[in-house]
């Protein structure tokens, strides 16, 4: 996983294609129309540039955890 870091901010930040890399059947298509519907992990975009921090997407991939017994989220 290639990842920026910002020493002087604390973030760890990832591009769309390595979330897309990091989440088997996610693609890149997909993630840009999360952000179209406002759906999806929550991202940060500079000019043209989109970036993921990898603490907030944990804490999505966290929260996307469905439970076996229910079939409803956590």
């Amino acid at each position: 996983m290639t990842t920026m870091k910002s020493p002087d901010l604390g973030h760890e930040f990832v591009k769309p294609q390595e979330v897309a890399r990091l989440i088997p059947g996610l693609t890149v298509k997909k993630l840009a129309e999360w952000r179209y519907e406002r759906r999806g992990p929550d991202y940060y975009k500079f000019g043209r540039v989109i970036l993921y921090d990898v603490e907030e997407l944990k804490s999505w991939i966290d929260a996307s955890a469905m439970s076996s017994g229910d079939g409803h989220a956590r």
